[in-house]
Formats: C-alpha cells, structure tokens, sequence
C-alpha cells in the first residue's frame, strides 16, 4: 500500500510540475517563437528596402556625377546656354532666327548672338524672356530695326552664365 501511495504522490508531484511549470513554458516559447518570426520578417523587408535605397541612391550619384562631368567639360556651359536659348526662341513666335553661341571669357560661359524677325509684340516678348532674371543671360546689346510695316528685327549680344540654379 505504501507503494500505491507513494507511486500516486508521484504521480500527482509530476501532474503538478506539468501544470505549474511545463505548460506555462511551453505557452511562453511559443510566444517567444513568434515574436522572433516577426522581427526576423521584419528585418528582412527593412534589408530589402535598404537595397533599394541603396541602388537608388547610388544611380542618382552616378548621374549627378554624369551631369558635374558635362557641365564642368569644357563647352558644358555653351550648351546649357544654347539650349536654354533655343527653348526661349522655340517657345516665341519670331522668324528668320540666326543663333551663334561661342564659349566665352569667365566669368561668362558663352557669347551668344541673336538676330530674328516678328512682329513688334514678339519681338518685345522674346526681348523680355531673354532678359528675365534666372535665364542666365546678362544682355549687353540689343537692337530693334524697323523692317517694313508690321515687321521688326531684333539684334541680340548677350553673355550666357551657363546653368542657373
């Protein structure tokens, strides 16, 4: 009998242990598993768009790098005088245009030379879009002639500074 009670406390000494210590730890480990899971999960998509970030970054370094090399080559500022001329005069509605653009003495970047035909409102516009502050040309003569009734022509010197920011 001794043994029956014995083997019975035994018994209820490891259902108790099972209870009070197995099972909470169980319940916590499983807790524990899936808390790790998720920050695992979550570091992987903060590595994935670091990635990203990275590469992009990266191709913006390249083209700044790109763009500095073909401002600071020499001509550089001669085409981001010229294109930003022509854009000026595509965008008017003058006619017969002459363009020279030549690299010039710093602290200009170019020489530009300008002759065009229009009306004389066109004529003024163009005038007043080449003078505008931020366009990056500092105008050092201009000229209006009349050539016959509704027509004038215009006669533009300007120094380019290149890009402006």
């Amino acid at each position: 009998m001794r043994t029956r009670i014995a083997a019975a406390v035994l018994v209820l000494l490891a259902v108790a242990l099972h209870s009070l210590v197995t099972m909470p730890l169980q319940s916590r480990t499983a807790t524990a598993s899936e808390q790790y899971r998720q920050a695992r999960d979550q570091r992987r998509a903060a590595r994935t768009r670091l990635a990203e970030l990275e590469r992009r970054e990266s191709a913006r370094n390249r083209a700044e790098a790109a763009f500095a090399a073909a401002r600071s080559a020499p001509g550089g500022g001669v085409r981001d005088v010229r294109r930003k001329v022509v854009d000026l005069v595509s965008r008017s509605r003058v006619s017969g245009v002459r363009l020279a653009v030549r690299p010039a003495r710093p602290p200009a970047s170019a020489s530009v030379g300008l002759a065009a035909e229009g009306s004389f409102d066109d004529v003024l516009r163009l005038t007043g879009e080449l003078s505008r502050p931020g366009n990056g040309l500092v105008l050092e003569r201009v000229r209006l002639a009349a050539r016959g009734a509704p027509r004038v022509a215009l006669d533009v010197q300007a120094s380019g500074l290149g890009a402006v920011p």
